[in-house]
């Protein structure tokens, strides 16, 4: 009765639609944040954002395009993953 495919998969949009608007506000305030200077409050922003990779990977949200986003705002080098073994 309540296994309803459908409402999984609304219910795991609209997670992954909330998990793309929380990145967005705080890129918004990361930009912020670095045009005043305030380089604590960077280093938050960017553990923010890291959080969420680790909330969307933890909830099988494709964390790809997050992971993107964290390269783009830190800098880093990305981690390419070990192949899987067959």
């Amino acid at each position: 009765m309540g296994d309803d495919p459908r409402k999984d998969e609304y219910t795991m949009s609209e997670f992954a639609n909330q998990l793309d608007t929380r990145i967005d506000d705080v890129r918004h305030r990361l930009q912020e944040a670095r045009s005043e200077g305030d380089d604590y409050l960077v280093e938050t922003l960017i553990d923010d954002l890291q959080n969420l990779l680790e909330l969307a990977d933890r909830n099988d949200v494709d964390t790809g395009p997050i992971a993107a986003v964290i390269t783009a705002e830190t800098g880093a080098i990305p981690i390419i993953p070990a192949p899987e073994e067959s």
